[in-house]
């Protein structure tokens, strides 16, 4: 495989697992007092708009929410992944 090609799978890759582990962890610790921060979370996004064609009818939205545990995880994978060389 080509280096750029394993170099952007390897960054996805770093991605997913920091969203998953995240929220898992995010989830985990809402209950215990001096880790319950790591839960805190913020939501953003568009409201959903549909456009009805008479014959389809498409909506389109986004909505993100991210607590403080997926940004940090997100931080850590991002440095990572810019740290980690690819050997051909």
């Amino acid at each position: 495989m080509k280096k750029g090609l394993v170099k952007t799978l390897l960054l996805i890759v770093l991605l997913l697992l920091a969203v998953v582990l995240g929220s898992v962890i995010g989830t985990a610790v809402q209950g215990i007092g001096f880790l319950s921060w790591l839960g805190m979370s913020a939501g953003f996004g568009l409201e959903p708009a549909t456009l009805d064609l008479a014959i389809v009818k498409l909506t389109f939205g986004l909505s993100v929410n991210i607590n403080v545990a997926q940004a940090i995880l997100l931080l850590a994978a991002i440095l990572s992944y810019l740290k980690i060389r690819v050997k051909e």
